[in-house]
């Protein structure tokens, strides 16, 4: 019996090892193979929007504005089909604002091409690194870009179409069983050209953005004397009121107060700033008259809203309404500077 156990111990023992030694080889295979992808055949450059939106956004953000602060920005192309972009690639392109003669934003308003003398390219040619899949050519605006009102909202555009590249295969040009394809048109295409970019380019100065309004009024009414205060319990509850760019150093605050007869005025009010961050403040609507002065303080109200110091603007200003002064002191603290990532859409004018 004792011989019998001695060699049923020795078959199990040979047969862990076996096991064993199974799945000591599976481990070492699965750590030593490299997962591999194959390449594409075809490497392809192209803009990946043909419709942005860049605001400029002067002063700080939530995102590096280093670029925006020196008047700058880039615009980018994208490199495609393949696991790894194995070389350089130049990309040549130029301006065509003939792409943009005949067209319009989706809301009818005309598209404009930026005018030329509003930026200047750092070269003619866009560079994608070996090992990127992006790369930019830098646009410096001009202060004539800053001095044009249209420049606030969405009305000008770079248009640039690519025109060579080399170190890669193919510029997506798109594919039509037309003729004459218009490039706006998507039933034109079978697939869409990808080759071109109205690049449209707006800013905002440096206290553009949502504010939380808190404060209080001393009301003189015929001689009445009335006392209102402007404050809830959490700051991020407060009155939430956007303060608009007019130029790189103006900047409106749009309120409504109540004459003597209880109806309501709107009132705009311009913010005069100095390099200090200093205001003064002054009526922009006829009729109503007001004085006064502010300051911009950076992180300014401690442990605010989400217990972090915020950007603020401490204002003391009067404004006269009919019969009525207002004499206000008023706190805003930044909530945000209101810029988001903007596309847009156009049609054949």
């Amino acid at each position: 019996m004792k011989a019998g156990k001695t060699c049923i111990t020795n078959n199990n023992n040979m047969k862990n090892l076996f096991y064993l030694s199974i799945i000591i080889l599976f481990l070492s295979a699965c750590k030593n193979a490299e997962w591999e992808f194959p390449d594409s055949n075809t490497s392809t450059v192209y803009f990946s929007y043909q419709y942005p939106v860049r605001t400029i956004t002067m002063g700080e953000d939530i995102f590096d504005t280093t670029l925006d602060n020196q008047r700058k920005f880039s615009i980018m192309a994208t490199w495609g089909g393949g696991y790894t972009n194995k070389k350089d690639v130049t990309i040549g392109f130029e301006v065509d604002q003939s792409m943009v003669s005949n067209v319009n934003y989706k809301d009818g308003t005309q598209v404009r091409a930026m005018p030329t003398n509003y930026y200047k390219l750092a070269s003619n040619k866009i560079v994608i690194p070996k090992g990127a899949v992006a790369g930019g050519v830098e646009v410096q605006l001009t202060d004539d870009f800053f001095a044009d009102p249209l420049a606030l909202k969405r009305n000008y555009v770079i248009p640039l179409i690519m025109r060579t590249v080399e170190g890669a295969d193919v510029i997506l040009r798109g594919k039509s069983q037309l003729t004459a394809p218009n490039r706006i048109i998507g039933s034109d295409w079978g697939t869409i050209p990808k080759d071109y970019t109205f690049y449209a380019v707006k800013y905002i100065n440096t206290w553009d953005g949502n504010y939380l309004r808190r404060g209080k009024d001393v009301i003189v009414t015929n001689g009445n004397t009335e006392t209102v205060s402007r404050r809830n319990k959490y700051v991020e509850s407060d009155e939430i009121k956007k303060l608009n760019t007019i130029d790189l150093s103006n900047l409106e605050l749009p309120l409504t107060f109540k004459n003597e007869s209880g109806t309501n005025v709107p009132v705009s009010l311009k913010l005069q700033f100095d390099n200090t961050g200093k205001c003064t403040i002054v009526s922009n609507t006829a009729a109503v008259n007001s004085t006064g002065t502010g300051q911009f303080v950076k992180r300014g109200e401690k442990k605010s809203w989400g217990d972090q110091d915020r950007d603020a603007l401490y204002l003391d200003y009067q404004v006269t309404v009919g019969a009525r002064q207002y004499n206000t002191k008023d706190t805003l603290v930044m909530r945000d500077r209101g810029v988001a990532k903007e596309v847009f859409e156009v049609v054949p004018r």
